[in-house]
């Protein structure tokens, strides 16, 4: 029962981090950066001492905490070391190691590293919303970086994600925030099937309200596998979010499933 209870405070608070940060916030050949990734082994991102249960479930509870690790990992995006990682290694291997390093930063606590993820890997600078019948557009600010920061950090995304992914230097960067955004969401909840929900209203209402939102089938294939690795990373620490990132579109979650978290306990 007090373990229970725990993990009902550690989500009510998440949910409140998650409304505050809302107020803040030569490469791999495009579309073959997944085939290297499985071909060639690579090795596990560098290992680190797991932190203390104490701190893995205070982690949330310091709200500036969550700023600053949010800062930290823009930081650690734009760093020379990625940088290296990525040209190395690939780009699938650097999600593993940016998600990796938010674990480190939050003190191993996994909801905290999803959400400090999905904010640090967003694209948008600013997204405009569209009222109906006025047609008056609101624009809301998703970070606090200056712009030379911003510009180096996107610049330095990783892109090249799937067979698929489209050419060019954005190639599917914008994924990221898809699948830790809806990764977060699932292990807040406990739910994939409310995560998988949420995504597709937010899909839906994206072409209709923001300034040049589209429907995308993909961005939904990100969501769902956002879903499963959360799901995943709950029942064990150590998962891996490339292995989750393929061109297989996972069909919907079934909501009579409960979570490893829920059949562990």
């Amino acid at each position: 029962m007090a373990a229970k209870g725990a993990a009902v405070i550690r989500r009510a608070l998440c949910t409140a981090i998650a409304a505050a940060a809302l107020h803040t916030t030569g490469l791999s050949q495009p579309g073959g950066d997944s085939a290297r990734y499985a071909r060639q082994p690579v090795p596990p991102p560098p290992a680190h001492e797991r932190a203390p249960a104490v701190l893995r479930f205070l982690s949330p509870l310091l709200v500036p905490k969550v700023f600053q690790d949010c800062y930290l990992l823009r930081e650690y995006v734009r760093s020379g070391e990625l940088s290296a990682l990525r040209h190395g290694h690939g780009d699938l291997y650097a999600v593993d190691c940016i998600f990796d390093r938010a674990m480190q930063i939050c003190w191993d606590n996994e909801y905290e590293a999803l959400l400090v993820s999905a904010f640090a890997l967003m694209d948008h600078e600013r997204f405009g919303v569209r009222l109906p019948v006025i047609g008056l557009v609101l624009w809301f600010p998703l970070t606090s970086e200056f712009r030379d920061e911003f510009s180096a950090r996107v610049d330095s995304l990783p892109s090249h994600l799937y067979r698929d992914t489209p050419p060019g230097r954005e190639g599917d960067r914008d994924k990221l925030q898809h699948f830790f955004g809806s990764a977060f969401l699932t292990a807040l909840t406990e739910s994939p099937a409310g995560a998988d929900r949420f995504g597709l209203s937010i899909e839906w209402g994206e072409e209709l309200f923001i300034v040049g939102g589209v429907n995308d089938a993909r961005d939904v294939r990100a969501n769902r596998q956002g879903e499963r690795f959360a799901l995943a990373l709950l029942a064990d620490p150590d998962a891996r979010p490339s292995r989750y990132m393929t061109t297989e579109f996972p069909p919907p979650p079934d909501p009579s499933v409960l979570a490893p978290a829920d059949t562990a306990r």
